[in-house]
């Protein structure tokens, strides 16, 4: 079964993607500092010192070169960090979102529903079964190898914008901003299936949470945990 259809999205600010501060004064301008763009002298000056928070007029006393220059050094100082912030925030051996870094974006994705409205946000919280026997008698390379295999066919069923985060160990939490419940559970049951196939037979145990009145980002994830505990006893009852 196919992921729910990405629907038409508002468009986002430096806000809702975590852009960095000072990328604030190119995208005010339509010239984001992180880029190649040629600017004009006026406006180069404009950027630099709007970003070094001065007055034109005290930029007077330098060239068009040297305010150039200066523009240059700043954008590649504002790539620089988005690089690393970027590193930062993503785990290296799966690919998914560090926990806080996944917190963060869930929370800008629950603040966006509230601004702009839409189906809703759910969260799917994913527990990889029987990895500690395979570090025991596999090896944890065996281990790491199947983590970023779950990740990857986790990855190919979810849509370009979902988001995926690493939350411990073996936990993984799934965010779908504008799906419904029922394209949430649809989903969930497809990456069931598609990691199995994915891994010659390997299984996930998985709870769904839909977001609430009141619901934090902690307590959206909170309730898919709790889901997934609930659901596992009850297959285990039924054994």
């Amino acid at each position: 079964m196919s992921p729910p259809p990405e629907p038409a999205q508002a468009e986002r600010t430096p806000e809702d993607s975590g852009d960095l501060p000072v990328d604030l004064v190119g995208w005010a301008t339509g010239h984001r500092l992180a880029t190649e763009e040629p600017v004009s002298p006026e406006l180069a000056r404009e950027l630099l010192s709007t970003a070094l928070g001065l007055r034109q007029a005290q930029l007077a006393g330098l060239s068009d070169d040297d305010i150039a220059a200066g523009l240059a050094r700043l954008r590649a100082l504002v790539r620089q960090i988005q690089r690393l912030s970027a590193a930062a925030a993503v785990d290296d051996l799966t690919g998914a979102l560090r926990r806080g870094a996944g917190l963060q974006a869930l929370s800008r994705e629950i603040a966006r529903f509230h601004r702009f409205g839409g189906k809703g946000v759910a969260a799917i919280f994913i527990d990889v079964d029987g990895l500690k026997r395979i570090n025991d008698t596999e090896g944890h390379a065996a281990g790491d190898a199947l983590l970023a295999d779950v990740v990857a066919a986790i990855r190919e069923r979810l849509r370009a914008y979902d988001l995926v985060i690493r939350w411990g160990g073996d936990e993984f939490v799934c965010v779908l901003p504008d799906a419904t419940r029922a394209e949430a559970e649809r989903t969930l049951a497809d990456i069931e299936q598609h990691v199995r196939d994915r891994t010659s037979g390997r299984s996930v145990s998985t709870g769904l949470a839909a977001l609430e009145d009141g619901d934090t980002a902690a307590t959206l994830v909170g309730r898919a945990d709790e889901a997934l505990y609930a659901r596992r006893e009850a297959i285990r009852a039924k054994a």
